[in-house]
Formats: structure tokens, C-alpha cells, sequence
């Protein structure tokens, strides 16, 4: 690290950076000094040298434009964007010199715990460990908790302060901005090193046994003892169901936190139980963040996965998940049977919620009994055999998740677990006030008193307010304040995902279905009264799965590729029924019909997504909607006669078979008159 910069060591440098990428301030890329090398070298290695010596360099060479490249399209809000520096060529090169050096020796100052970013380990390294502990953990029949945790916007938080703290045994220079995610290659190592801290952390707490770690144990001997794995921002933490290493664990989170500017991004942290876990929830709730599970996945890869699972392919596609969509979101509309049995399920316990005397509801309670608010039965532990409630009951979680209570006399419903008052549970919104509360478990009743002051509500707790939670209790006082506990009603459930609040198989099958019904043109393949065959061929289309030359070389058949209508372009699906110039016939034919210019698209896809017809009036508005659909067929059957018939092209054939198709009558109606007559601007003549 210490010794005088050599030309060699600069130029494989300056080889490996990109040559044509985004120049800075000096106006220079990297191209001008790789080709100028022998020009350039001597003052390229004065600067060098003169670096080494001081440490420092003329402060304008770290001039930096910024610049915000959205990370999605459609961004708006400021964290959909990501910064970048464009920083000049000079700085660039002694920042791609200097991880070069670093790179031999963190593998000696790192510990084995992190495996980004050090020579010699692999990516692949932390997903065999995690897997390997988590087998051994569920093996040995007891039960443990994996933190999945998630640095948030890893390289920009990360303290300058701390980092000089960290390398003051070292007279190395770094640049003077505390974000230092655009710093080139140089910003890896750093971040690696204060992330080292965090692995420090975290083995003294576990030799002061605040924390436990996982021991993978063999036949013999006692193991491995794996506390925590880190790979660049992802983060696991192995722990055992302890409400004391959770706290310990958030403290530690928090004070890290402080000194290197690092968080959590708890949208993103998960909490994983393995093995029989019984508070995860509360668990989750005490480090704040959601619950996960196995079959889960770890740096892109699966997590407690058996070893023949189908599940490691659900992420896969499987072309009938395409089918099973609705049509409004590109499918066929054929219901799947999986999401729609989960759907009949999640039916009956809300029916379980709601319906107080049924016979059969008293039957299923006295047999497997019922959780406090009697809302839902306890779970079923026991074995599946012939009866059927386990599977029921398997659903009320996920039920749950969209299900609001309505208090009336509040003798149901838990004051800060269940979800009554906004569309979060109190203690999800008000953590730090849930901790100090006298009763967790509190029913909306027990907190409300009718002749107290402060409008009936009596929240206790174990301590005095500190003078920084006060905004947040008044939030906490006018939040409540708003509901009202009406003794003489009964407590309720809502789904929230109704406006009406009453529950709906349909409407969970919808919200169950994946897929995105943006940018598919569902109205103009389905709305149009074209034949079935027909409108299932534009569907085809629409996602490229028509069997064209093309296709059928994808799948590994070896022929010549030449399109049967025109005999010069490769046969496409676009190219067979928009922009062939046999098929611009068509085309026009129809666009003179409507007295209209009209550019087509690139794809069939966006041809129909553009194919409005709100300005050809409603008499023609039919055959508008019909003239795509119309056009693919008749193209697609000219095609086949060609290929498989022997018949040569005949435009007015093509023509005729257009006009006059059966199964477009609306269309027909409209195109059979000009086109009935020779000579005219519509008639065969013009199509030679």
C-alpha cells in the first residue's frame, strides 16, 4: 500500500476503465489517455507521484457534476431517482488505481463473515453457509429466528467522519463528499470496511452472550458457530427466539447507526422464523420489520429450500399462468384453480367472523376452539387427515392482512394489535408508545371510560413521557379521539379491499391473480364482435406466439427464413401483418375507406393499442373496431394457402377475401361497394 506508483500499475488501470463513458469537468474520457499514453505518461505519473508524497491533490480535480437518472420510468418522487457523479478522468484513474491496491489485502483485514468485494470469495460462499445452518437449525427440532436485514442506500449514508475514524492508521486520502455511492470503484472497499465495524459489533455481542448465533454441528466435535453473514447491503443475523437479543439487536442497529450514518430499510428487512418460532410477530414488532418465511431467498437465490422442492421453479414462467390471467390483463380469462380454491377458502372464515349462531360455526369451535375475539378458531396443529377446517383455517392469516374491525363495544377487538383505528394497527403506527404501555394485550373496552376526561379514552403506561415524545403522543391522543365506543353495538369485521366492506370471491380472486393490466389491448381484441378463432389469433399476436418462420427457428428448426407474400424480408409476425408490402394493401385499402392517413405501428401489440375509433363516428364505428382483426386473418389465411397449398399470390384474391368475408359483416357492408367495381380507386386494378 505504501510503495511509490508504478507506469505498468497506472496503465493496466487506465485499460481497464471504459473508454467512451460520460466525460467531466476537464472534457477529457478515458480514451484520450489510454491513445495518448505515450504522450501524456510523464505527467500523468507526476501527478501520481506528487499524491503519493502529500496525500493530496489540487482540490478542482474532485469537482463533480451530479446528475439524477431515474431508476423506473414514470419517477416522481425523489428516492425514485439515483444519483451519479460525473467526475473528471484524472480523479477517475487514482480511483480505480487505489482499489486495485486495496483489493490484495482486505481479504487479511476483512473477516470471513463478509464475502463482497474480497478476492477469493464467492457470492455462492454466503448462500451455501446460510443454507447449511439453516438444515442443521431445523435438524436439531429447535426453533430460530433469521434477520434479514437490508442496508438502505448503502453507499450514500455512509459517514465520512467514521470512515477517517476507521482508517486514521492510515495516511490514505478519499474524496471530501459524504456520499461516496458515485465514487467510482473505490466506493465498494469503503463501504466494506465500515461494514467491518458492524461484524465487530456483532461478535462482541456474542462473547458477551447478548447474542447467540447459530452452532452448525457435525457428528463429532462442536461445530461452527455462525452469528451473522454480510454480502455488500444484504445482512442475516442468526438468532434464537429471544425478546432480549431482538431489543439488543435493535439497539445495536440504532448505535451503529449513529456512528456510521448506515440504517435499515425495514420496508425491506424481514424477520424468517426456522423451526417452531411462537412470537415472531412480536418479535417482528420489537425490531420493526415484517415477517418472512421459508422457502425464502437470499442474494437472489433459494433459502431452507428442500432439497427436491418444485417451489425452488415457482419463479419460473409457466406459459398457463399467462392463460389463467384475466383478459383485461392479457389472458385468456381461464380461472386458476389454486388461487381460485384459496379464494372459496378465505370465504368461509370470514363467514367464521361474522356469523354468530350458525350450527356448523359452534361444531368447528368445539372441536378445535377459538382465539380470544373469537374471529377465527385456533390453529390447527394436528395432522391433515379427512376433515377439512386445517386447510381453512390455513387462509385466515392472509384474510386477515385485509380485514379492519368496526368497533362498537370494543369487547373484540385488541386496542393496539388489531387494525381499528386507520389502516395500520396502533402498534405498528406508535412502536415506541406500544413498549411502555401497562397492557399489550388490551381490549379497545378496557382503554375507554365514557366518565374520564380526555372524550372516554384512559391509555396507561408504565413511565413518564420524555419531553421528544410528546408530538407523538398528541398524535397518538387525536388519533383515537376520533372513534367512539358505542356500547349497545357489537364489534364487526370489514374487508378493506370492498368499498362497501362485505367480502367478495371475485374480488379476491382479482387481487390473488398476478399480472398487470396496463399496456394490453384487451377492448380491441375482445370488445370487437369478431368469431372466437379470430380474435384468439389476434391474442396470439399480441404476444408474438403465431407460428411465423421466425418462430419456428426459435424452436430449433433449421430453415430458410423468407416471407411467402413478398419473397424478400424475413418472415416476422410484425412484418408478416403490418409492414409487408403485399399487406400494406390492406392497409390502405381500409384507411382510404375512412379518409384518413395513419402511421403504423412497430408491433401488433401497440397497433391495437392505438386502434380508437372515436373519431369515425358511430355508424362506422364497427367496422373501424373490426379492420385490424379483419386484416390479420385474412393475411394469415392468404399465408398458409402459400406455404402449404402451393398457390402463387393473387392481390386480388387477397383483396376479395378481405372485403367480402363472412365473418365480418359490419366491415363487409362498408368495404363491398367501392371495392365492388372496377377501376374506381378502390377496385382490383389499382392492386396489380
Amino acid at each position: 500500500m505504501e510503495i511509490p506508483f508504478s507506469k505498468e500499475e497506472v496503465f493496466a488501470a487506465l485499460s481497464d476503465l471504459g473508454k467512451d463513458k460520460a466525460l467531466g469537468l476537464d472534457g477529457f474520457t478515458m480514451a484520450f489517455w489510454s491513445f495518448c499514453w505515450d504522450v501524456v505518461k510523464v505527467e500523468l505519473m507526476g501527478f501520481f507521484r506528487d499524491f503519493h508524497e502529500r496525500g493530496r491533490f489540487v482540490k478542482s480535480l474532485n469537482a463533480t457534476f451530479l446528475v439524477l437518472v431515474p431508476k423506473k420510468g414514470g419517477a416522481e418522487d425523489l428516492k425514485d431517482f439515483r444519483p451519479i457523479s460525473l467526475v473528471g478522468s484524472l480523479y477517475k484513474l487514482l480511483a480505480k488505481v487505489l482499489p486495485n491496491r486495496i483489493k490484495k489485502v482486505m481479504g487479511k483485514v476483512i473477516s470471513e463473515f463478509q464475502n463482497a468485494f474480497v478476492e477469493g470469495r464467492q457470492i455462492l460462499d454466503a448462500v451455501l453457509i446460510a443454507n447449511e445452518a439453516v438444515d442443521s437449525k431445523l435438524k436439531s427440532n429447535q426453533g430460530g429466528v433469521l434477520c434479514k436485514l437490508v442496508i438502505e442506500k448503502a453507499y450514500d449514508h455512509v459517514s465520512w467522519k467514521f470512515l477517517l475514524v476507521i482508517e486514521k492508521a492510515y495516511d490514505h486520502f478519499f474524496p471530501k463528499f459524504e456520499g461516496i455511492e458515485t465514487r467510482g470503484p473505490l466506493s465498494p472497499y469503503l463501504f466494506v470496511i465500515a461494514m467491518e465495524v458492524f461484524s465487530c459489533l456483532l461478535r462482541r455481542a456474542i462473547n458477551g452472550v447478548f447474542l447467540s448465533g447459530w452452532r452448525v454441528r457435525g457428528r463429532n466435535g462442536e461445530g461452527v458457530l455462525i452469528s451473522h453473514l454480510l454480502f455488500a447491503d444484504d445482512t442475516l443475523v442468526f438468532c434464537v427466539e429471544s425478546q432480549d437479543q431482538m431489543t439488543f439487536l435493535s439497539w445495536l442497529l440504532m448505535w451503529f447507526k449513529a456512528c456510521s450514518g448506515l440504517r435499515i430499510n425495514l420496508e425491506k428487512s424481514e424477520l424468517v422464523p426456522v423451526g417452531r418460532v411462537h412470537d415472531i410477530e412480536d418479535l417482528a414488532l420489537e425490531l420493526g420489520c415484517r415477517v418472512g418465511g421459508l422457502l425464502s431467498c437470499y442474494l437472489g437465490l433459494p433459502l431452507g429450500a428442500s432439497f427436491k422442492s418444485t417451489a425452488v421453479w415457482d419463479v419460473v414462467e409457466e406459459r398457463w399462468n399467462l392463460v389463467c390471467l384475466e383478459k383485461k390483463k392479457g389472458g385468456l380469462g381461464v380461472r386458476n384453480l389454486a388461487l381460485m380454491n384459496r379464494a372459496l377458502l378465505s370465504k368461509w372464515n370470514w363467514r367464521y367472523a361474522n356469523e354468530r349462531e350458525a350450527f356448523w360455526k359452534q361444531v368447528i369451535s368445539q372441536k378445535y376452539g377459538v382465539e380470544k375475539g373469537d374471529w377465527c378458531t385456533r390453529a390447527v396443529s394436528e395432522r391433515y387427515g379427512v376433515g377439512l377446517w386445517k386447510a381453512i383455517r390455513n387462509e385466515w392469516l392472509f384474510l386477515k392482512s385485509r380485514l379492519a374491525y368496526q368497533v362498537g363495544n370494543g369487547r373484540r377487538v385488541k386496542f393496539w394489535k388489531d387494525k381499528w383505528c386507520g389502516d395500520k394497527s396502533l402498534c405498528e403506527s406508535f412502536p415506541s408508545l406500544y413498549s411502555i404501555f401497562l397492557s399489550k394485550d388490551a381490549w379497545v373496552s378496557d382503554v375507554w371510560n365514557p366518565n374520564s376526561d380526555g372524550e372516554g379514552w384512559t391509555p396507561l403506561f408504565s413511565r413518564a413521557f420524555n419531553d421528544w415524545e410528546i408530538e407523538m403522543v398528541e398524535r397518538f391522543m387525536l388519533k383515537i379521539q376520533a372513534f367512539r365506543v358505542q356500547r349497545k353495538d357489537e364489534d364487526r369485521v370489514v374487508w378493506t379491499a370492498s368499498k362497501s366492506g362485505d367480502f367478495s370471491v371475485k374480488l379476491l380472486y382479482s387481487i390473488l391473480e398476478p399480472g398487470d393490466s396496463h399496456l394490453f389491448p384487451c377492448n380491441s381484441i375482445w370488445r370487437v364482435k369478431a368469431p372466437p378463432k379470430v380474435a384468439f389469433f389476434a391474442w396470439e399476436a399480441s404476444w408474438d406466439k403465431i407460428l411465423t418462420l421466425e418462430q419456428v427457428q426459435r424452436r430449433g428448426y433449421s430453415m430458410a427464413n423468407r416471407c411467402f407474400l413478398c419473397l424478400s424480408e424475413v418472415e416476422t409476425m410484425d412484418h408478416l401483418l403490418l409492414h409487408c408490402v403485399k399487406t400494406r394493401v390492406l392497409w390502405n385499402l381500409v384507411f382510404s375507406l375512412f379518409g384518413m392517413a395513419w402511421v403504423l405501428s412497430c408491433s401488433v401489440k401497440e397497433t391495437l393499442l392505438g386502434w380508437h375509433g372515436a373519431f369515425v363516428g358511430k355508424t362506422h364505428k364497427k367496422a373501424w373496431q373490426m379492420a385490424p382483426l379483419c386484416i390479420f386473418w385474412s393475411v394469415w389465411k392468404e399465408r398458409n394457402l402459400l406455404a402449404f397449398g402451393n398457390e402463387e399470390l393473387s392481390l386480388h384474391k387477397l383483396k376479395y377475401s378481405f372485403a367480402l368475408s363472412r365473418s365480418f359483416e359490419p366491415l363487409g357492408c362498408f368495404c363491398i361497394l367501392p371495392v365492388y367495381f372496377e377501376g374506381t380507386v378502390f377496385g382490383a386494378s389499382s392492386f396489380r
